[in-house]
């Protein structure tokens, strides 16, 4: 006879908590609000069309940088030891996904930092002019700047996938879908994060340079929902363990959480909005506000939908 000794709290399948899907949702929120913004600025210079003092641009640069800083700050706190966070940037082990993704954001979070300041370059150098002299050497290789970090945001977009794809013993999360299904929320988050913050706190009209941004939510959360369709495609002729992590999305809490949250909020609502609210709703800052905000919240609960369900399941 097998007993079970102690607390049940032992036995709990969850070992990445909802620390670890913030997480994911701020690194993802980082780099998407980057490439969306650094997007936009490419389409409007190829146009001949201005770029400073944007509403969206202006967006990223406090998103971009504040996103990735709260994240790299809750993934600090969850260490069994926090003060000895450091030694994760000294000690590197090649063949780990997560030392890949270290090296990613030591390179991603300075750089966004300086694509910060010179979004608001004006508004510092006047504050500290005692800058002007390197800001100036970052506003001469701006274009590479903004190059490498799209790159970078790129990387971190789909490393926050490639990190839960590496459990091999769990269906939902050991699948190559996953890291482009990160990467496809990421850019979803990162418009609908630019178009909330660039609604409520530049944009004086709220069709400044925001629908074009607004345009590409609904590519992106067609992509988004076909890559999910893959997902729990895949995992139906993946063999029976694969298969009984199906209940995830057929029985209990996170079964909700997939489709009032991920698919109901995060899915429908955007997309039926677009097709059905008058046009003279579409660019009206609450209709924008409203929208995007399902968005997020639709990622956030994708997050946390990927990060619990998927430990819940094993092979």
């Amino acid at each position: 006879m097998n007993v079970l000794w102690g607390s049940m709290e032992q036995y709990d399948p969850v070992v990445w908590n909802w620390i670890i899907a913030v997480y994911l949702f701020m690194a993802g929120l980082s780099a998407g609000s980057m490439l969306v913004a650094i997007g936009l600025r490419w389409y409007k210079q190829s146009r001949g069309l201005p770029v400073d003092g944007l509403p969206v641009i202006k967006a990223s640069a406090v998103i971009g940088p504040l996103a990735i800083v709260v994240g790299m700050a809750l993934l600090v706190l969850d260490l069994t030891k926090p003060f000895e966070f450091y030694l994760i940037l000294i000690n590197y082990n090649l063949t780990s996904v997560m030392a890949w993704g270290v090296l990613l954001l030591l390179a991603y979070i300075p750089l966004v930092f300086i694509y910060s300041a010179l979004v608001f370059e004006k508004s510092l150098v006047s504050a500290m002019p005692s800058l002007k002299g390197i800001m100036g050497v970052f506003r001469a290789i701006e274009g590479g700047l903004n190059k490498l970090i799209f790159a970078l945001a790129i990387g971190v977009g789909v490393y926050t996938g490639f990190l839960l794809s590496a459990l091999i013993s769990y269906p939902i999360l050991n699948t190559a879908v996953l890291p482009g299904l990160f990467l496809a929320s990421s850019l979803s988050v990162g418009s609908a994060g630019n178009i909330l913050v660039a609604t409520l706190f530049f944009s004086k009209k709220s069709s400044d340079c925001i629908e074009q941004v607004h345009r590409i939510e609904y590519p992106v959360a067609f992509n988004e929902a076909m890559l999910l369709v893959l997902l729990f495609v895949g995992l139906n002729f993946s063999g029976p363990a694969a298969q009984a992590a199906l209940a995830a999305i057929s029985d209990g809490t996170w079964a909700q959480v997939f489709w009032v949250g991920v698919v109901g909020i995060g899915l429908g609502v955007p997309v039926l909005s677009s097709v059905f609210a008058p046009k003279s709703w579409k660019h009206s800052k609450p209709f924008l506000v409203t929208v995007a905000s399902c968005t997020i919240i639709g990622v956030l609960a994708l997050r946390h939908f990927v990060v619990y369900a998927g430990q819940m399941y094993t092979s």
